[in-house]
């Protein structure tokens, strides 16, 4: 079944991210003459040092961009569903949301030639998502994949990995008695390079497979539940270029990257034969292009301990979605401490700030991590 919707669900921009993200992660593992030819004994306290310094393990443990992305596809589904549901509902209405994520990331060392380390990659999340009065929703998700990382002699650790994910959702309008439950399973393709001391790259791409059920109750109008099944392909990507340097008493990092949605429906019918369409048809498409800087600095006399500050912009470059709600530009703020508390061990609270340059959406949220790896 999953191979069958590889071959017909999957739209055709959503294979090119894939097929560029993948070949440029092999093009820079490839191209660095210490890939595939002897190096230096492999120093994994040298790679530890250069993914931390250099943002990849950020990148490695972290997905912002995924979150995101969802979350405004939550946002602009239910602002189209509440207007043509709600009575006096319009696109004046904002839309204030919540979120809380909680995660476990590990990447644990399973072996290694003179080279070459080999990784076990495994991520558990929870998140619960909330805009009030109006959709309750919630995300598991568990990935496990191998990674395979090399470390030239000039401390520069080029990765590559696959995993397996799989997702479970549930979500509650609030608005109507209803919901959308249902689980996914799919496959991630990872990478990124050390290029130099200052730069860095990484990219992500995913496809994943979901099916679940959506049922609403208007006994106002039915005599029962309308209930129909659902079958969604979903691609997320995202390339992001990282440069790394030290600034005003601590380390900063820039990073800018493009991020981008693809969710393709399957023709739907409920249980009263009558055919059901998702608010934005068959197709929707979300892409933004994100900059943004992270500043750390040691907290106080605490080892192991950084406070940052990271703020970004996001500029929409592709929406089909924003017929209700219009919000091209967001602009974002966290605050959080990064504690490592033994080696290759950190816990990691953030709090976030987004809100739209139209003031018509914003979030807050709070972020838990925990890393508990040999990197």
């Amino acid at each position: 079944m999953l191979a069958e919707h590889f071959g017909t669900k999957l739209h055709f921009r959503a294979i090119v991210l894939l097929c560029l993200g993948g070949t440029l992660s092999f093009s820079i593992l490839l191209a660095s003459p210490a890939w595939g030819q002897g190096s230096d004994a492999l120093d994994l306290s040298m790679m530890r040092r250069a993914l931390g310094m250099s943002g990849l393990r950020r990148s490695i443990a972290l997905d912002a961009p995924l979150g995101a992305l969802l979350m405004r596809n939550n946002t602009y589904r239910i602002a189209k569903l509440s207007s043509t549901n709600v009575k006096g509902a319009s696109d004046e209405v904002k839309y204030n949301s919540s979120s809380a994520i909680g995660q476990f990331n590990s990447v644990l060392d399973i072996g290694h030639t003179d080279d070459t380390a080999y990784f076990l990659k495994t991520t558990a999340r929870h998140v619960d998502f909330e805009v009030p009065d109006l959709l309750k929703a919630s995300v598991k998700r568990f990935d496990l994949g191998v990674m395979a990382m090399r470390n030239s002699s000039a401390g520069n650790p080029r990765y590559l990995g696959l995993s397996v994910i799989s997702e479970s959702n549930i979500g509650r309008p609030q608005f109507v008695e209803g919901y959308r439950i249902g689980d996914g399973i799919g496959l991630r393709l990872e990478g990124g390079a050390k290029i130099s001391n200052t730069w860095a790259i990484s990219f992500r791409s995913e496809f994943l497979n979901w099916e679940g059920e959506n049922g609403m109750n208007r006994s106002n109008l039915m005599p029962q539940p309308m209930v129909n099944p659902i079958g969604n392909s979903r691609m997320i990507s995202n390339v992001d270029v990282i440069r790394a340097a030290s600034a005003f008493g601590g380390r900063g990092q820039w990073r800018s990257g493009f991020h981008y949605l693809s969710n393709e429906f399957q023709p739907q019918q409920n249980n009263l034969d009558m055919t059901v369409t998702e608010p934005f048809g068959d197709h929707e498409r979300l892409g933004f292009l994100r900059t943004g800087y992270l500043q750390m600095w040691p907290l106080g006399n605490i080892p192991g301990a950084m406070a940052y500050i990271e703020a970004n912009i996001d500029r929409e470059l592709e929406n089909n979605m924003n017929q209700f709600l219009s919000d091209k530009t967001i602009g974002s703020v966290k605050l959080g401490v990064n504690w490592t508390f033994a080696p290759s061990r950190q816990l990691l609270l953030e709090w976030q700030r987004f809100e739209g340059a139209e003031h018509i959406r914003s979030r807050n949220g709070l972020l838990l991590t925990i890393l508990f790896d040999d990197l």
